[in-house]
């Protein structure tokens, strides 16, 4: 079988020859001592165990003839057990022996995995990788974090410990095919019969659901109540469940996935105690601070590379940098940047602080604006980044080496732009003008 790579020879890679201070999380002040020790100690780790399997899924990822699901499978489960091994996978467990936080540890964890960094020592840009961030996200968070603050001793040890601690692929099941992650239209069913819970329903956009050991299952009891179920795949073998790949424009290594439980059987043991929606709703603070990270840490990457680029490229007898229609944004977004990072930290370091924040509605709302805006930022930058690219963005080789869609898969995650992009959790990140008590009195002229 011949194997075509889609990369063209004549394009050369954008040479990233030194990092932009303003851009590097190291030297930003609005980090103390102890976080910077710590992020420095994860780009060490970055560089030596995570940066050759991250260009393994790179290089993947231009070849269209060759069937490459299970090789970025195995590239992937082993990069979640190289991070757990380090603390790096779940932080739910990890409390003792750090002198930072550890919701600030993962935030930064995001940040560094999605930007990656300038590296000192081999004098090269070690690139992060969205799609694997997203990976740990959903099985560090929004698995491990649920299950932790609803389950008993015994639900611990047996569905908690193998994902945080030893590294096994955890998922998150909440968005429906109708209901989207509109939790109160969720139509999955969870029926109760004797000493059993049996599933039924579908489930869409799930990352890691295909790789996933364990998934917390959202869906209504008998009764209507919202309930919350941790499955055991037994490896994807799983009676009567199946896993499909969902393909998304960007996030082309993050195993997204269509599930589907046609009468599942699950032990009633496996019920996690409380009411769906508390159980739910417990880590959207610090998930919406973690997605915040990665957008911040995404946005950093493409700036990067569009200020690369924009010095390198020359376009009729001038360099892109000397056209202010592409140096003006570079600038605007850097200083974007590092206004969203400033509130970001301080968020993270307050809910280290009182973590009996994480319940406040205030903090919800805010939170959920700085997600919004980070996530916009992000969708912006690469926007930019493809226009300063002009033709060559459309190809794979640069679309792929840049994670040039990965964006467009977050901007609107969740729904929660829809529903609260001019509501409350807006109000400190978008300024509206207050009503002039004179101007009913304007009259109104049609044209």
């Amino acid at each position: 079988m011949i194997i075509m790579d889609t990369r063209i020879r004549e394009f050369e890679k954008i040479k990233i020859q030194k990092y932009i201070p303003e851009l590097d999380l190291l030297n930003n002040p609005v980090l103390n001592a102890q976080e910077k020790e710590f992020l420095a100690e994860l780009y060490e780790f970055m560089e030596k165990e995570l940066d050759p399997e991250f260009i393994k899924l790179e290089d993947l990822n231009y070849l269209v003839e060759e069937p490459t699901q299970d090789k970025k499978r195995e590239i992937v489960v082993g990069i979640m057990k190289k991070l757990s091994e380090k603390g790096y996978y779940s932080t739910i467990l990890n409390t003792e022996g750090y002198e930072v936080g550890r919701i600030t540890r993962n935030a930064l964890i995001a940040y560094a995995i999605c930007g990656g960094r300038w590296s000192e020592f081999s004098e090269r840009y070690i690139a992060g990788n969205y799609s694997v961030e997203m990976g740990r996200l959903a099985g560090g968070t929004l698995y491990c974090n649920p299950v932790n603050y609803a389950s008993d001793d015994a639900q611990k040890e047996q569905f908690l410990i193998p994902v945080a601690r030893d590294g096994q692929i955890g998922a998150s099941a909440m968005t429906e095919f109708n209901a989207g992650s509109d939790i109160f239209r969720m139509e999955l069913a969870l029926q109760e019969r004797d000493d059993m819970i049996v599933a039924k329903g579908k489930k869409l956009f799930i990352t890691n659901g295909m790789i996933a050991d364990f998934i917390v299952l959202y869906g209504r009891l008998n009764n209507g109540q919202l309930a919350a179920v941790v499955v055991d795949t037994k490896n994807q073998q799983l009676k009567n469940f199946r896993s499909t790949r969902v393909r998304t424009y960007g996030m082309t290594d993050a195993f997204v996935s269509r599930l589907i439980f046609d009468r599942v059987e699950l032990p009633k043991e496996s019920l996690l105690k409380g009411h769906g929606l508390d159980i739910a709703f417990h880590q959207l603070t610090e998930e919406r601070l973690v997605i915040s990270a990665e957008a911040l840490g995404d946005t950093m990457k493409k700036l990067l590379y569009s200020h690369a680029y924009a010095l390198q490229r020359r376009q009729f007898e001038r360099r892109l940098h000397q056209y202010q229609v592409i140096r003006f944004p570079i600038s605007r977004k850097i200083r974007e940047l590092n206004l969203l990072i400033s509130a970001l930290i301080q968020y993270v370091r307050q809910l280290d602080k009182h973590p009996e924040l994480a319940g406040s509605k205030l903090m919800a709302a805010n939170t959920m604006g700085l997600k919004i805006s980070t996530t916009e930022l992000g969708f912006e930058s690469a926007i930019h980044c493809f226009r300063t690219m002009g033709g060559r963005g459309f190809t794979r080789q640069y679309a792929n080496e840049i994670g040039l869609f990965d964006p467009y898969c977050m901007v609107h995650g969740g729904g929660s732009n829809y529903v609260l992009e001019d509501s409350e959790s807006r109000r400190f990140f978008k300024y509206k003008p207050p009503r002039r008590e004179f101007e009913d009195t304007i009259p109104k002229i049609d044209y």
